[in-house]
């Protein structure tokens, strides 16, 4: 079997981006408090959180899933995450 060593000479660094923050990730506040040298920032940390707290509403999906005790894979489960 053949090894390969993979360093970061082999990752293509053509993005600004190298990784991803879920939405609801704390440091999304951090960021928001610290603008502008917390000049408005009490404002637009309370439409931040609004804004997450409605997101939330939507998507109990989990909650149904054990509340109901359905399982990963079944028909019941695919019908909760994937149907309309």
């Amino acid at each position: 079997m053949k090894q390969y060593r993979i360093d970061s000479s082999n990752i293509p660094q053509d993005s600004d981006d190298d990784c991803y923050l879920a939405p609801d990730d704390p440091v999304h506040e951090l960021k928001i408090a610290a603008s502008l040298g917390g000049l408005g920032a009490a404002e637009r940390l309370a439409n931040y959180r609004a804004q997450q707290a409605t997101l939330a509403v939507g998507s109990n999906k989990g909650q149904t899933q054990r509340e109901q005790s359905i399982k990963p894979g079944t028909k019941e489960w695919f019908q909760l995450w994937f149907g309309q």
